[in-house]
């Protein structure tokens, strides 16, 4: 499976767009998370927070951590990610049960890629966007070219299979700390197989920009 995307420029304007995304603004990357309920269980304390807590104390990688229920509540989160105050804030984790094209956000309520896309549309071009879901990113080359320019992201990153939960949450942690040893995807896409190749390929890991 490619792990980057190719595709015809059709524009000037499109190429100019494209060819400046390739580069975070910043080398340094503090994570943005909005984080699902896991179970319908009160009682449950699952959460990825003490993983983003354990980066931050042992990397200096700063994190930001939000919960969501109802998909306005995603909607101003997300908005809030992009906000001017969290320019530094490169790194948009959304960690929620998933399906191939989608996330699940409160009660069997799924919100579609392009429901996300058209939410944030072309505000995210410093941003990696990391779905920590179930294979949200099993989906066709050209539905996640579409997303990337709506977005207008440097990044998106996620799964293609169902994972486990702490495999999966291990492997995020170790790849946004990679992510702060440089500007440019490639680099880090390079340093994730060299590294850790047999858990990106159990899990279905991808990471999609354009090249």
């Amino acid at each position: 499976m490619r792990n980057n995307i190719a595709f015809n420029v059709f524009s000037p304007l499109l190429f100019l767009k494209t060819k400046f995304m390739r580069y975070s603004k910043f080398k340094e990357k503090n994570v943005f998370c909005i984080e699902g309920d896991w179970t319908n269980n009160l009682k449950d304390e699952a959460s990825i927070k003490s993983a983003l807590d354990f980066l931050q104390h042992n990397s200096k990688v700063r994190s930001t951590h939000r919960n969501c229920s109802t998909v306005q509540e995603f909607e101003e989160r997300i908005k809030t990610a992009l906000q001017k105050t969290y320019s530094k804030y490169g790194l948009i984790y959304l960690a929620f049960h998933g399906t191939p094209g989608s996330i699940n956000v409160g009660k069997r309520k799924k919100l579609e890629l392009d429901a996300i896309a058209e939410m944030i549309m072309e505000r995210a071009s410093d941003k990696i966007i990391h779905f920590g879901c179930c294979s949200t990113l099993d989906i066709s080359g050209w539905d996640l070219r579409r997303f990337l320019l709506k977005t207008g992201a440097l990044a998106v990153s996620g799964y293609t299979k169902d994972i486990e939960f702490i495999q999966s949450t291990f492997l995020d942690i170790l790849y946004f700390k990679h992510c702060q040893n440089s500007r440019k995807m490639s680099v880090i896409e390079k340093e994730m197989k060299l590294y850790y190749g047999k858990l990106i390929s159990e899990l279905g890991f991808v990471i999609k920009y354009i090249n």
